[in-house]
């Protein structure tokens, strides 16, 4: 085996590590921003929720709140 030859071979293996391992980085930034985006929209969720409840409780305030649920 010749220097070029060895060369050659070193830099083969290192563009499958650097392959593999941008891959794999790039599968767990994409997976967590998948979750991040789930949890902002269950927390978007969460506050039409709680704003449209709170309308209704004012509304049933006013209007004497017997049919309160």
């Amino acid at each position: 085996m010749t220097l070029q030859d060895a060369l050659r071979e070193i830099a083969d293996k290192a563009g499958y590590m650097t392959a593999i391992g941008a891959g794999t980085f790039a599968g767990w930034l994409a997976n967590n921003w998948l979750g991040l985006a789930g949890v902002l929209i269950a927390a978007a969720g969460l506050m039409v929720n709680w704003y449209y409840n709170h309308k209704r409780l004012k509304l049933q305030e006013q209007q004497g709140g017997d049919d309160a649920r």
